[in-house]
């Protein structure tokens, strides 16, 4: 009801239930008497995280009945959730993907990845030489059968990049299903592997899509996932996908901002490449998230945060660490830079730089020089990613 959804068919209603861990006693209702008002779900990830990986409440559905709207619904489900967390010790990261772009940050969610989608055509579809492609092997395989090996190939990514979630088994299956719902008069779900040496290195699933226009084929391959172990792997998928015959080109989504695909392409221009955030990360505890990571430089920082919702955050916390570990607790210091909780989790994993937060005026520098040194200790090498949607 809430997002207008078809009936969910039968083949689906097992993969949804375990999704939704509701026997876990995640869940959170808001009740009108005895009408059930609104919804909203917890279950238990861990994020890959600059120096580990922490463990991360995904918020995988708040919904509110559409008699209901406007009336604090949503509201008391979040700040229940949050409370719980803080209260129980539990994780201290939450984070989700959003239906609607401005409804997350009112609670202290920040933009923490951004995602990058492809849509390029065959006929400009040239890569530029890798070397060591000519050892991979594409091959064509079930997708069903090879659910196994995908999830470890899968599972060799997680730590590259920040925000890259370790994979739960079920969702692992949810990724391989092939319901005819989930179709929309497209292909069968396909997946190839690259091999090298009878070694599974990458894998790759796609659909693609029967149309002709008056120029030819119309219908593009819609790439659904793309992981590989090494960039010569990588290259030898693209390449492989970029070349189906009887296709318009690929559409590529859910990428890295510096996907190897941005330098791959002889000719970027045609891509056209569109760009979207990804994962709404929350601090739910301010000492624990900053103290669970590492930082590329030593930084040693007050900061005056803020936050409306979650009081126990509320003050100033000094921030000390290195590439090694860190330490972040409540100090009577002076404050060096203040911000909003909701700008510190998107600078939290790299996604945003506190000099670019700074520069549109959501950072205050109250000592000079303290936001460029802060912002050097926060950013990552590699853009943060969140791999697949929550």
């Amino acid at each position: 009801m809430v997002f207008h959804d078809p009936p969910t068919s039968p083949e689906l209603l097992p993969l949804y239930a375990d999704l939704q861990d509701l026997g876990h006693g995640r869940g959170t209702g808001v009740f009108d008497g005895a009408e059930l008002a609104g919804v909203g779900t917890i279950s238990g990830f861990e994020m890959s995280v600059p120096g580990g990986i922490l463990p991360l409440a995904g918020v995988l559905l708040i919904g509110v009945k559409p008699t209901h709207r406007r009336r604090g619904v949503m509201s008391r489900v979040i700040r229940h959730q949050l409370r719980t967390l803080h209260e129980q010790g539990l994780e201290p990261l939450a984070g989700l993907t959003a239906s609607e772009s401005v409804i997350y940050g009112r609670f202290g969610y920040g933009v923490a990845t951004y995602g990058a989608s492809f849509t390029v055509p065959r006929h400009r579809a040239a890569l530029r030489p890798v070397a060591g492609t000519g050892d991979v092997r594409i091959r064509l395989v079930s997708t069903a059968d090879t659910v196994q090996v995908c999830e470890a190939i899968h599972a060799r990514q997680v730590g590259k990049r920040a925000g890259m979630l370790v994979r739960p088994e079920v969702w692992g299956r949810v990724y391989a299903a092939d319901p005819d719902q989930w179709r929309e008069g497209r292909s069968v779900l396909r997946t190839v592997l690259a091999e090298r040496d009878g070694q599974a290195v990458g894998f790759a699933r796609y659909r693609t899509r029967n149309d002709s226009g008056p120029d030819g084929n119309a219908g593009y391959t819609e790439v659904q996932q793309l992981h590989a172990d090494d960039t010569a792997g990588y290259a030898a998928l693209a390449g492989y996908l970029l070349s189906i015959d009887l296709t318009a080109g690929i559409k590529l989504a859910r990428q890295p901002l510096d996907s190897p695909l941005v330098h791959l392409l002889a000719d970027f221009r045609s891509a056209g490449m569109r760009v979207i955030e990804g994962l709404y990360l929350r601090l739910v505890d301010v000492d624990r998230a900053l103290a669970g990571r590492t930082y590329t430089v030593p930084v040693n920082v007050v900061l005056e945060v803020s936050d409306g919702v979650c009081p126990w955050n509320a003050g100033r916390w000094r921030l000390a660490g290195d590439e090694k570990g860190a330490t972040c607790t409540w100090t009577e210091d002076a404050a060096e830079l203040a911000l909003d909780v909701r700008e510190l989790a998107s600078a939290y994993l790299g996604g945003a730089t506190l000099l670019a937060l700074a520069g549109a005026g959501q950072v205050t520098e109250l000592r000079p020089g303290a936001v460029a040194d802060a912002s050097r200790a926060f950013a990552t090498d590699l853009a943060p990613w969140l791999q697949f949607g929550i």
